[in-house]
Parts: C-alpha cells; structure tokens; sequence
C-alpha cells in the first residue's frame, strides 16, 4: 500500500506542484436551450478543490450540483469560464487528452449502473481489459481493489446475488481501477439504507486516507456531509451562495438555502414546550418566580463545550435540561440545548450578558405560564 501511496503522489506531482488546487472552477456558467427559452444552471462558480480534500457540494433539487460535478470530468461543456484539473483547461483537451483526463477521474453513481451478465471481478476488470491492460497487470489491480472494498469472497458472484451496499463497494471498485486523483460520487449512498450508507462513508473515508484521492460529493443527505467532508459548498439556483468548512457552513448558515437543507438536523423546538411559553421583550424585568425557557447555541466558532456548571451558577438554583443536543463535526461541539431555570436576576439583558460565558449564543425563549407577573 505505501508503494502505490507513493506512486500517486509521485504522478500528481507531474502534473501540477503540491501547492496547486486539484479542481479550480474559474467564473463558470452553465446555460442550457429549450427554444426561445435560455436555463443558466450554472453562474459565476469561482473556487478550488485541494488534493486530497473530501469536498461536499449541496443544494435544493435543481440547484445545479450534477451540472457542476459533471463538468470536472466534461460530460457537461462548460457556456462560459473555465475549469482547470491539475491545471489544465478541460476544455481545450481533443479527444485522446480527454479520454486520458477521465481515467484519471472516477465517478460512482446512485445506481450502481453493473454488467448483470458479469461476475463482480468481471465488472471490475472490465474498464482495464478496454483500455488493453495485461491480464496479468488486471489480475493484481482486480485483486487488490476488491481487497480493499472488502468484497473478495464476492469476486465471482453475480450482480443478483449482491445487497446494495456490495453493489455500490463493486461501484467503487470499478471507478478506482484506474489508479484516478479524483473520485466523483453522485448521490452514491441515496439509494442505501442508513446501516449500509454508514458502511460506504467509512469506506470512502478509508479510500481517501490510504490513497490520496479528492472526494467530489454532491448529495441531498446533510449527514453524509457532516460525516465525511471538509468543506462545503452550497449551491442555489446555479450560484455558490456558501462556501467553507462543514463546521462553519453547518454551525451558522448564513443564507436561507442553507438553513432549509439543515432543518432535518435541527433540533426544533416540540410543540408541548412551545404551547403555553410567554415572550419577553429585551430588557424586561424578570420576577424571581418565573420559570424561563432558554436557549444556548453552540456554533463550533471557539470550539469549546457548554458550560452548564457557568450556567448553574449564574441561575443560583435548578436547571433542567429540556430539550437539544450537541454533535461534533469536524472536532467541534455545536448544538442547541434547551433548559428550564429560574433567576434572581431582575433585568433580562443583564442574565443574557451574564450567561455569555456558557455558550456561543444565549437566548430567553420566554417564561412559562400560570406563574405570578412581576408588580
């Protein structure tokens, strides 16, 4: 494995020098025709990929997001800007560069898309035996991918016989038999249940830490996201209204789009807890009987925890936790939690300013009812 490690990073380094992005969109547009009629599905996308990153690419349906993965490889030519692979300008490759360009690209898809007359090793090899690859050559690649995907056992076994999450390991197989520096991945784990989706994310995981390769992923599942990218974009009627690290994107989306993608994620607030909850404008005086419903957000910006002990002892009495949790993405908590506690503090500005230590946002989401009202 440390041999083959070796061998990519020696042939990425033909091609472009270990400071250069892997993909680099430069002001790309996108423009489809249907009669008088004009569709820009891509507009002014303008950022890189870096070798070895597992770049996550979301939006609503029609976004644009298989437009954008699919001109990396050029299925889709571009209407205007460029994009540049290793450094090179997809675009002005005749065919026998861009047959080359491809096989450096691998590309799994939701369907699976294998040969049902072709035992898994024959799908696998398949892609080799085209290109005039040496049985003996096809024989130890075959063998070492199915090795890796962990489907071995399976390697004469036909499509029928194999559950979805080994019909997308053979996928994924077939897509790296080509030693590629790039693995595009379209929708890959829709089609899977959430066991099996969790077992391909690890595999994708393992693959991109043992070889080397950047990971392209465009999908509607956000978890998939937070589970395996490093950076995100977020894409909205073609435009890239989003771009950064996952914790950041995810921790405090800054556009609508965003925020409607992360809602499933959300831990909203249940409607038993909403029912009957009193607002309180800002700088309200407080009664010490009241019971008040907060807020506290943890975005990952400081990458610190909740500090409830802080928050105890600002309250001076009970908390109890209501409702929320907290995941870490990327090593950083992030959450909402919801408790329920009373003040002695008389003034609501000066306990929010007071709890600002125990989190990186902190709100009164308002008091309970049936509790007596300040004089």
């Amino acid at each position: 494995m440390t041999d083959l490690s070796e061998q990519r990073r020696l042939q990425a380094a033909d091609v472009a020098p270990p400071t250069a992005q892997r993909v680099v969109f430069e002001r790309l547009g996108k423009a489809y025709r249907s009669g008088a009629a004009t569709l820009q599905a891509l507009q002014d996308v303008d950022f890189g990929i870096a070798p070895g990153e597992v770049f996550g690419i979301i939006g609503r349906s029609g976004a644009g997001k298989s437009t954008l993965l699919r001109v990396i490889n050029r299925l889709e030519a571009p209407s205007s800007g460029r994009v540049l692979v290793n450094g090179t300008d997809v675009a002005t490759l005749d065919e026998p560069a861009l047959r080359h360009l491809r096989r450096r690209i691998g590309m799994i898809f939701q369907h699976f898309n294998l040969l049902s007359a072709k035992t898994v090793w024959e799908n696998v090899a398949l892609p080799l035996r085209v290109a005039g690859v040496p049985a003996a050559a096809i024989e130890r690649r075959v063998g070492f991918l199915l090795d890796l995907v962990g489907l071995s056992a399976k390697r004469d076994v036909y499509p029928a016989k194999l559950s979805g999450g080994q019909k997308q390991r053979v996928g994924i197989a077939r897509a790296l038999v080509h030693e590629p520096d790039i693995l595009l991945c379209d929708e890959a784990t829709s089609a899977l249940d959430p066991e099996t989706t969790q077992s391909i994310l690890a595999l994708l995981q393992d693959i991109n830490r043992r070889l080397g390769l950047t990971v392209v992923l465009i999908t509607h599942e956000m978890a998939v996201v937070r589970e395996i990218c490093d950076r995100v974009a977020v894409l909205e009627k073609g435009r890239v209204v989003e771009l950064g690290a996952v914790w950041s994107v995810f921790g405090a989306p800054q556009v609508e789009a965003t925020r409607a993608l992360l809602r499933p994620l959300v831990h909203e607030l249940p409607a038993e807890l909403a029912q009957g909850l009193l607002p309180l404008a800002s700088g309200a005086r407080l009664d010490p009987g009241w019971t008040l419903l907060l807020e506290l957000r943890l975005t990952g910006a400081q990458a610190r925890e909740c500090e409830l002990g802080t928050l105890a002892r600002v309250l001076g009495g009970k908390v109890e936790l209501l409702h929320g949790g907290i995941d870490r993405i990327q090593g950083r908590p992030q959450g909402r939690l919801v408790v329920s506690a009373r003040t002695a503090l008389a003034d609501a500005d000066a306990l929010l300013a007071a709890l600002q230590a125990s989190a990186d946002g902190v709100a009164i989401l308002g008091r309970r009812t049936g509790e007596s009202h300040a004089a």
